[in-house]
């Protein structure tokens, strides 16, 4: 039943949508051939992928609901968004059934892999407008990035524009919410200039649930008559209250983190050689307390540095493009819990791509990675596409991957819990095939895909009176089918008021096999996950986007979300009206930790050029 309820809920809006038949049209168009993805190692247009990449463009995190950059994902198709705190807060992402340590972050291509737990990785100092795109790479791509990309990675493209610009953006709503932004590109000399800076700060919508997040970033590019050289400073800074994060025994936990991004890097071309250099720096500040009120109660303190260098090149010959290169990566963590470690992870890779007759792309290349705990190892993948016609392609992948333990998993005891200094790597073969169709009416996307995982990282026990340590103990075979298509109905209809229609639609099936332990975190991924968003044109020429979202999780309960905003350009004016879970319904993420209900907020955004 409530399969029939979600579906007449949501026929009841287009229905609504339709109906305003008097509308005025707005001109929206596909991704075009010309739009380009950093899914490999090479970069590709979005034609030629061979792999299922989902692309978040410009104008849709405009029009999106979301509040945040975490927010921005709780709508893609095969991601699993679990939040904790709302509005980036805190959030774990996984994608096909992997969990948040299997997923790995980008920004601009470059990894965010905090070495403690991934619950940080999503401390992104960004803001929604300084955001370019989103590119989301579903399965495996440690043939690609190497470690963590074990079900897949999603790289956040920053804005980089020319022309000088101002933008302002006051917001405010429900439980004491207020959201304050600047954004600004501007020249100087040679130099094109982007800054961000934004706070946000809400009560809370029940006890303990108060936070400040500050974002701050900066980005530089000096184009030379060879390319281009970067520089981009990013800063994150969240305090909030934790009600039963971690266990509902302490509902006062709060914890704050501070996050520091650093990368500089360049892309120069010289003949048919291009040469792609990146050093970056993250650090990551944890301070967590059992008790606001009572500090010295329990009380962790975690600090990581993560230094990073890549010299990537493309070779462009008659045999196709060459791209191979090499990198390095140093993780360090002192905490008064974890202690004191570091270690170094080192890696080469190398991917060619050709074309056979025009009509089929082959692409094929590993990345042959050194951990402590591994050695040298070598994770291949290959894809290959063929174009049916000029709007049908079918393509097909197969790769492995590997995921290293965090510190965490490696080093954590208190009374109840025992780390283990000796887990290996997670390991997981991938095999995927795919059918998509692009033209000025549909693009939509078909894809049947299987993981096979062993070694898998649980936290387990033998007996119930046992504290919890943390083995190599399960393997995880999934299985799957994700159908993704997105609309445009003007493109037949003339001035018809909707403008865009997505639907997607995700099945998992996985098996876990733990021997004789228990194990303490049940297998609680997704099982069905249908999205449904529409974009339309209403009265006064407003726009309006609708994001539905039913999930089904195994052992735990389903949820059924809806977003909205309502919003209209005047001018140099954006003025928008956005509420989330629109029906005021109940939902967990994470169980005991409940999310809130309606959340209305409104802003209005200037912009000058």
């Amino acid at each position: 039943m409530r399969y029939f309820t979600i579906l007449k809920i949501a026929l009841l809006f287009m229905t609504i949508i339709i109906n305003n038949n008097s509308l005025s049209a707005q001109t929206v168009e596909h991704q075009t051939d010309d739009v380009i993805v950093t899914a490999g190692r090479t970069p590709i247009s979005i034609s030629d992928l061979s792999r299922n990449v989902l692309l978040i463009t410009k104008k849709e995190i405009t029009n999106s609901p979301a509040n945040s950059v975490q927010d921005l994902l709780q709508f893609a198709g095969a991601v699993d968004l679990k939040q904790r705190g709302v509005i980036g807060v805190q959030a774990d992402v996984g994608i096909r059934g992997g969990t948040f340590e299997q997923t790995l972050i980008l920004i601009d291509g470059v990894k965010i892999i905090d070495p403690q737990t991934s619950h940080h990785n999503l401390n992104l100092p960004l803001s929604l407008d300084n955001i370019e795109r989103v590119e989301i790479l579903k399965g495996q791509g440690s043939r690609v990035f190497g470690p963590n990309a074990f079900s897949g990675a999603i790289n956040f493209i920053t804005k980089k524009e020319s022309k000088p610009n101002l933008n302002l953006l006051v917001e405010g709503g429900q439980n004491g919410y207020y959201n304050t932004e600047l954004n600004s590109s501007f020249p100087a000399g040679q130099l094109k200039n982007n800054i961000s800076i934004s706070r946000q700060k809400s009560d809370g919508y029940r006890f303990n649930t108060d936070f400040e997040i500050i974002n701050f970033s900066f980005n530089t590019l000096l184009p030379s008559k060879i390319g281009a050289t970067k520089l981009f400073f990013g800063y994150s800074d969240k305090d909030f209250g934790a009600n039963s994060f971690y266990t509902t025994r302490f509902p006062n936990q709060g914890e704050k983190t501070q996050t520091y991004f650093l990368n500089l890097s360049g892309d120069y071309e010289t003949g048919n050689v291009i040469i792609s250099p990146k050093v970056y720096w993250r650090k990551n500040n944890d301070d967590f307390v059992l008790d606001r009120s009572n500090v010295s109660f329990y009380h962790n303190e975690h600090e990581t540095n993560v230094y990073g260098a890549e010299l990537h090149s493309i070779i462009k010959s008659s045999l196709g493009k060459s791209s191979f290169g090499v990198e390095y990566i140093k993780d360090e963590i002192t905490s008064n819990n974890l202690g004191e470690h570091n270690r170094d992870k080192k890696g080469l890779f190398g991917e060619h791509l050709f074309k056979i007759a025009n009509e089929i792309d082959v692409s094929f290349g590993g990345s042959l990675y050194n951990f402590s705990s591994i050695g040298w190892k070598l994770w291949p993948g290959v894809d290959a596409g063929i174009n049916l016609n000029e709007n049908t392609r079918l393509f097909a992948s197969f790769g492995k991957a590997f995921r290293v333990p965090s510190f965490t998993e490696l080093f954590y005891n208190d009374p109840v819990t025992v780390g283990n200094p000796d887990l290996k790597h997670e390991e997981t073969i991938n095999y995927e095939l795919g059918f998509r169709v692009n033209n000025k009416f549909i693009n939509s996307t078909i894809s049947l895909f299987r993981k096979e995982g062993k070694d898998i990282i649980d936290w387990v026990r033998i007996e119930g009176d046992q504290p919890w340590s943390v083995r190599n103990i399960a393997e995880v075979n999934t299985n799957g089918f994700e159908i993704e298509f997105s609309f445009l109905p003007e493109s037949v209809i003339k001035k018809s008021p909707i403008k865009r229609i997505n639907l997607s639609y995700t099945y998992l099936d996985s098996d876990k096999e733990t021997d004789i332990f228990e194990s303490r975190y049940v297998l609680d991924h997704l099982r069905h996950q249908f999205i449904i968003g529409v974009q339309n044109k209403f009265i006064f020429d407003i726009d309006q986007t609708w994001n539905f979202r039913y999930e089904d999780r195994v052992n735990f309960t389903d949820s059924f979300i809806a977003d909205f905003q309502m919003s209209k350009q005047i001018e140099s004016f954006f003025v928008f009206v956005k509420a989330s879970n629109l029906f005021n319904n109940y939902y967990e993420d994470i169980a005991r930790v409940p999310l809130p209900g309606r959340w209305i907020t409104g802003g209005i955004k200037l912009s000058l050029q």
